[in-house]
This record gives C-alpha cells, structure tokens and sequence, in this order.
C-alpha cells in the first residue's frame, strides 16, 4: 500500500477513535498525527524492511508513545489523549479474531499460531508503552526534585 495513503487512512481512523474516546477537539489533528506515524512506521518496518511483526510494534509503539508524550508535554494535555487512539491502528484484532475463527472451524493448530502471534503483538505493544512512559515518568519525577 502506497505510505501516503496508509497515513492519511490511519489519520482518519485514529481521529474517529479519539472523538468516539471523547478527546477535546483541539487535540484531534495531532493524535490523528500521532496515531498515523505509529501505523507507517509498523507498515513500513513489516512490509518493506520485513522485520517481524513483533518487533514492528514494539519500534512503532515506542515512537507513537514518545510522540504522545511530547504532544502532552507542549499541548498541556494528559498523554493518553493522544496514545490511546494512536495505538488502535496496531492493536492485532484481525489476528484474534482469526485465530478464534479458526479454532471454531476445528483448525487448532492454525488458530493456536494465529492466537499466538496476537498475544506477541500486544506483548509488543505493552512493552513500548511501558518502556516510553517510564522514561517520561522518571524525567518528569527528576525535574520536580529539582535534579534536571
């Protein structure tokens, strides 16, 4: 799929899930911004530099994350305005819902390895996200004891 189009498709469906999550208004361009970056940086790094999905996420989920915060920190917003919606893009349900399709039609091995690669994705996702806002966390602790 063409970079531009897969930004500008993630764009949108990150913004409908930051109204549908009821973010301000004045946040909507950039988590769409945020949520874009995440999902052409996971397309990008699977598809055409063929790393795993796995490791795809994780690389797309630590920038996404640091993005957000960032945006929080310049746009005096709470981060999870715009993490939450930019992770959407990347959230494996296809995988999932493959995987219990699969075993619904008897086929567990196929959906066993389905169900697994999901759990991998958002293993993936989960460590980006804790690893990113850690290192937030601990900045944001050091400033206030006056340390930075």
């Amino acid at each position: 799929m063409n970079p531009l189009l897969s930004f500008l498709l993630a764009f949108v469906a990150t913004m409908a899930f930051a109204i549908l999550f009821q973010a301000p208004r004045s946040t909507l361009p950039c988590s769409g911004f945020v949520g874009a970056l995440g999902w052409v940086i996971f397309v990008l790094m699977s598809k055409n530099f063929e790393y795993s999905t796995p490791v795809a996420n994780f690389c797309a989920t630590v920038l996404l994350a640091a993005a957000g915060e960032l945006s929080a920190r310049i746009f005096k917003q709470p981060s999870t305005v715009y993490i939450i919606p930019g992770i959407i893009p990347l959230v494996p349900g296809l995988g999932m819902y493959q995987g219990m399709a699969k075993l619904i039609a008897k086929n567990y091995e196929a959906g066993m390895s389905s169900l697994l690669g999901a759990l991998l994705d958002s293993i993936a996702i989960a460590l980006g996200l804790m690893m990113v806002t850690s290192i937030f966390r601990i900045f944001k602790m050091r400033k206030k004891e006056g340390h930075l």
